[in-house]
């Protein structure tokens, strides 16, 4: 492991557990077992350490690569297709698979210090898909394309950073894997055909 990954490492695990507000480089550099400053020699402001974690986090689950596939495969073989094998479930799987980032999304929210943004690549290619499918008629030309986005992500973030109070609606005879599932299906359904278009 490179000495960038371990403050990486060490910043992530410190960020999850106080927030940004509540963390220093210092707290880091300890966890990491570095001096402070070679932390700045990796990395210029905690700001700068933040969002690389929140990066390296979204490259290694190769998200930005997902989203884009995810919308184009709506273009190709529409949004019934898309539903019935579940592509439409990108973002709500990372953050299922991805609990730290959940719980960094939570402080973020909690502590409103900064927005989060996404990766440049990403949002322009979606936005730009998605223009085109209302072009195309596949989606409804008047809601705003970046609405759709948002929206979807505001509901896939809500169920994992409030489930443990919502779920009760569900009954407890469902175990975790089902109440995912039946929430993601739900919420696709709702989404989705709500979004149409005429074709």
């Amino acid at each position: 492991m490179t000495t960038r990954d371990n403050i990486l490492n060490a910043a992530e695990e410190i960020f999850v557990n106080s927030g940004f507000s509540g963390s220093s480089m210092k707290s880091i550099a300890e966890q990491a077992d570095v001096a402070k400053s070679l932390l700045y020699h990796y990395f210029s402001s905690k700001r700068e350490l933040w969002d690389e974690v929140i990066q390296r986090r979204v490259s290694q689950a190769k998200l930005p690569e997902r989203m884009i596939e995810m919308v184009s495969s709506i273009s190709s073989e529409g949004l019934r297709a898309v539903r019935s094998r579940k592509n439409h479930t990108t973002y709500f799987e990372f953050l299922r698979d991805n609990p730290q980032f959940v719980r960094m999304l939570a402080w973020l929210n909690a502590e409103q210090t900064f927005p989060m943004d996404p990766p440049l690549e990403m949002r322009r290619e979606v936005i730009e898909k998605l223009n085109e499918l209302q072009k195309k008629g596949v989606f409804r030309d008047d809601i705003d394309p970046r609405m759709f986005v948002i929206c979807f992500m505001a509901i896939c973030e809500m169920w994992f950073l409030s489930r443990s109070k919502i779920s009760a609606w569900l009954g407890e005879d469902l175990k975790e894997d089902e109440m995912n599932e039946k929430f993601i299906e739900a919420a696709g359904k709702i989404l989705l055909d709500g979004i149409a278009g005429t074709k």
